[in-house]
């Protein structure tokens, strides 16, 4: 029942989980109880989900999503999670290992190498098994933004800034490791800027840098760099400095100019005018090592482009169409590709652009561009006939025309 989507059960005590979330250290003796009993429950269903209750190494409590139970969630419920079929994690079972105690991800480069041995760039060619038995780059920060719950948006949320995306982030990294080592000593996560935080953020910063000082002359350890990019300057000698919001512009990426050149031909739909124009934040997540300097030099990255409230989207309409949605009072979720191949016809006809969860059974939105392409217009065949096949019901903008009105919930167009 939607009224209960924000209350949880710990060890018979019925209690607020936004209050939990924002006071863990308040509700410490409850979710440590909870936790050795194993009673956490969610009641955004009746008589309860089961939770976990994982703890950090610093001894913190937390509150997690049984493994595989996001699907059986109120979609308004915090932990809820559409089905992996419908997206790109579907694809990923041998890539992310989820267990009662913890995430284990395995992500396609080494955190931990020797000069040379393995190339600099990401990509299925020089990792054949990325995006079934490893993650990519993009995989990895989708894998992120959807365990925290960033692809989606429910009716009832007023406002989302870098600092709910901070917290979200930290609790989805929490209890998790990347090539076995935890996440939340190899990702760094631009905290959000506070005068009186700036010396403590920068310090952190640096901290994360001497991290990847290697240990040994032969070897060479890299970590993640996870931000929204502000400007790219060109660097006095050679290359570009890309600089990250909420971040001290004296702290900033080094890429260079065939990496950047490289990012902006894959992702020019993130980095074109058109998403700036249409109010678009740009996430970068760099894979990154520390050069002789001390600076963060990028090996590779990942741009996920997301509207003004961080929802990600795959064109500047995408961004329009989530804007739109949250202006009509929708609630939805954005299905992640992960590192799937989405010019494969089949895997492509599972995967709308958006879903509207405020209604039973949900609504598919799908936002069409590129009108006249043959490619294109043979991937919407298989998408509308995969629709009709299920009955499914279907919001369309085709972006060459006006953007339709969007109804309230209960009043979406039949297929």
């Amino acid at each position: 029942m939607a009224e209960y989507v924000d209350w949880v059960r710990l060890d018979g005590k019925t209690v607020r989980l936004s209050e939990v979330r924002a006071d863990p250290d308040g509700h410490v003796r409850l979710l440590a109880d909870a936790r050795a009993n194993k009673s956490a429950r969610c009641l955004c269903r009746q008589p309860g989900l089961a939770l976990v209750t994982r703890s950090t190494q610093a001894g913190r409590h937390f509150l997690a999503c049984w493994p595989g139970g996001g699907p059986a969630h109120h979609p308004e419920c915090a932990f809820f999670r559409i089905d992996p079929q419908m997206s790109g994690r579907g694809r990923c079972a041998s890539a992310i290992t989820e267990t009662e105690t913890g995430t284990s991800i395995r992500f396609a480069a080494p955190l931990v190498s020797q000069p040379g041995e393995h190339g600099e760039r990401v990509d299925a060619a020089t990792y054949p098994g990325l995006g079934r038995r490893s993650l990519g780059l993009l995989g990895l920060v989708h894998y992120c933004w959807e365990t925290a719950g960033l692809a989606s948006w429910t009716a009832s949320t007023r406002s989302r800034g870098w600092r709910h995306v901070t917290a979200a982030m930290a609790s989805a990294l929490e209890g998790t490791t990347i090539n076995g080592q935890p996440a939340r000593s190899v990702v760094y996560v631009v905290p959000p800027y506070r005068p009186d935080r700036a010396q403590a953020n920068l310090a952190s910063f640096d901290a994360f840098m001497d991290s990847l000082r290697p240990d040994h002359p032969d070897r060479i350890r890299r970590g993640f760099i996870l931000g929204e990019l502000k400007a790219v300057h060109e660097a006095r000698k050679t290359g570009w400095r890309y600089q990250l919001a909420q971040q001290s512009p004296g702290r900033q990426v080094f890429v260079s100019d065939r990496l950047d050149a490289r990012l902006r031909r894959s992702y020019r739909n993130a980095m074109s005018e058109a998403a700036a124009r249409a109010g678009g934040r740009r996430i970068m997540l760099f894979y990154v090592e520390r050069s002789p300097g001390g600076f963060a030099r990028a090996v590779d990255a990942a741009v996920m482009l997301t509207n003004t409230t961080y929802i990600p989207a795959d064109s500047s309409y995408e961004a329009r169409m989530a804007d739109a949605l949250i202006a009509a009072g929708r609630s939805f979720v954005k299905p992640l590709v992960y590192d799937a191949d989405v010019t494969d016809e089949v895997t492509s006809a599972v995967f709308p652009d958006f879903i509207l969860t405020d209604e039973t059974p949900p609504t598919y939105v799908e936002v069409w561009g590129l009108p006249g392409q043959e490619l294109y217009e043979r991937r919407k065949s298989a998408k509308r006939a995969h629709y009709q096949r299920q009955s499914a019901r279907l919001l369309e903008w085709t972006v060459t025309e006006p953007m339709p009105v969007v109804p309230p919930p209960g009043r979406t167009g039949m297929p």
